[in-house]
């Protein structure tokens, strides 16, 4: 058992790629949401790995209770229940971190310019144009970037006003 068995709905969000701007992206989402019922879970599936497994969100969030939403990667983070955890920052600045130890100076200069394209929204396969046969250490590459994708895009809504994607993007840039 990996997804909490509970009442959630479940929906899968179309490819996010048809977007290339935060704000874009922010209004897609935010329209998705204002048809839910009120005081019902939602669980939306929005990216599939290559292994099958699935990144998803569910809503609302633990704190907020608005526009906020909690990110999944299905099958990879537990809970000591089996359910899956959410990923925090630390998931992915440690994985880079080991990378940045592991990988040349090349091979890391070719995942950041991964994870810009990822901060600049562009498509999964663009950014992984950059790492498609490097060697893989640490996570795989696919996982990381499609999580940060929608870490970045958590960050847009929740601080919308404000630097948004900016803060974590200026977090893996000081590693």
């Amino acid at each position: 058992m990996t997804l909490r068995q509970d009442a959630s709905i479940s929906i899968n969000i179309p490819n996010i790629e048809q977007f290339n701007n935060k704000v874009d992206i922010r209004n897609y989402l935010l329209n998705q949401w204002i048809i839910e019922r009120p005081q019902t879970k939602y669980r939306y599936f929005v990216e599939t790995l290559s292994n099958g497994n699935r990144i998803y969100l569910e809503r609302p969030g633990r704190l907020n209770k608005g526009c906020d939403f909690v990110i999944f990667i299905e099958n990879h983070i537990f809970f000591n229940n089996g359910n899956d955890k959410p990923p925090k920052h630390d998931f992915i600045l440690e994985d880079i971190k080991y990378k940045k130890a592991n990988l040349t100076n090349q091979e890391f200069n070719n995942l950041i310019n991964s994870i810009t394209d990822i901060y600049n929204c562009l498509p999964i396969n663009t950014a992984l144009n950059y790492i498609i046969n490097q060697r893989q250490t640490g996570e795989n590459y696919e996982l990381i970037l499609k999580t940060l994708r929608w870490l970045f895009i958590e960050q847009d809504i929740t601080y919308w006003a404000k630097s948004g994607r900016q803060m974590l993007y200026n977090g893996i840039m000081e590693i």
